[in-house]
């Protein structure tokens, strides 16, 4: 609920170019996070797994704040 509310606070009042932007870079940081052997090499798996639960639940309310989820 939280990331959901600072995503909708983040992006109200941006035109258009600067929403296409911040999607894109949104975008691209969380494809990178979804790949924490490349972010935290030398992290144990455990922290590992914490960040790709992380990056899930932002998707997740990322999904729900677009109206894009079914749940």
């Amino acid at each position: 609920m939280l990331v959901q509310q600072l995503l909708l606070g983040r992006t109200e009042g941006m035109s258009a170019p600067q929403l296409a932007a911040f999607v894109d870079g949104w975008t691209s940081l969380l494809e990178l996070l979804k790949r924490p052997e490349v972010c935290m090499p030398d992290a144990p798996e455990s922290e590992r797994q914490v960040l790709v639960q992380l990056v899930e639940d932002i998707e997740t309310a990322q999904r729900r704040a677009l109206g894009d989820d079914p749940a």
